[in-house]
């Protein structure tokens, strides 16, 4: 079966169903949910408003929700990827600020992650969008932490420390795209590896090695 995301028209172009999602995902990341049109979201993604309301009965917050999700896919495999670089811990987990700093030059300040904006946006009128944001985070920490027993630290300890890394990565790339400078990524990933020094040290003494 074709997933939604692999949707794709004859010549191997993604569908319309694929492109509102993808459009509003950048929208999203460009001008947040409240200003985002549905009709701008159908300019955007070349498909027909007929095509936005086959796809996606339940309206634009439908929409946003599936975007979300597209968004949390694309950090999660950032993430993966960072974590992947390296054998080492604290290089891989400090990999993950250098990266984020990285697509944030190449791509632009204002093309960071859709799901904090969106989340903090809509804390109080949409349950359907907050649930998503969660699940996103759920997801994120989940990536660091498995990565963190893969290494040797134990899962309470893993935890923990992917915890307090995606609160740091997500505070550094919101610090980074207002000042439009990668300095507090910079800063975060030397941090990273001190958090990471720190679990390593503890799970050391816990397990009396």
């Amino acid at each position: 079966m074709t997933s939604k995301r692999q949707e794709k028209e004859p010549g191997g172009a993604p569908g319309s169903r694929a492109r509102l999602v993808q459009a509003t995902s950048d929208l999203l990341r460009r001008q947040g949910y409240a200003t985002t049109r549905v009709k701008e979201i159908a300019q955007e993604a070349s498909a027909p408003m007929g095509s936005f309301y086959f796809h996606f009965p339940g309206g634009k917050e439908d929409l946003a929700a599936e975007a979300l999700q597209h968004g949390s896919d694309e950090f999660r495999d950032v993430l993966l990827e960072a974590l992947n670089s390296s054998d080492d811990l604290e290089s891989s987990y400090a990999a993950t600020a250098t990266l984020i700093a990285k697509r944030l030059l190449t791509r632009g300040w204002a093309m960071g992650c859709p799901v904090a904006t969106t989340a903090l946006e809509t804390l109080d009128t949409s349950t359907v969008l907050q649930e998503a944001a969660r699940s996103a985070f759920r997801a994120w920490q989940q990536v660091l932490a498995e990565r963190a027993v893969r290494a040797g630290i134990a899962q309470p300890e893993a935890d923990a420390l992917a915890g307090n890394a995606l609160a740091l990565i997500e505070g550094a790339e919101l610090i980074a795209r207002v000042e439009r400078s990668t300095v507090a990524l910079s800063r975060a990933a030397d941090t990273l590896r001190l958090l990471v020094r720190a679990s390593l040290s503890r799970s050391e003494e816990v397990s009396g090695t």
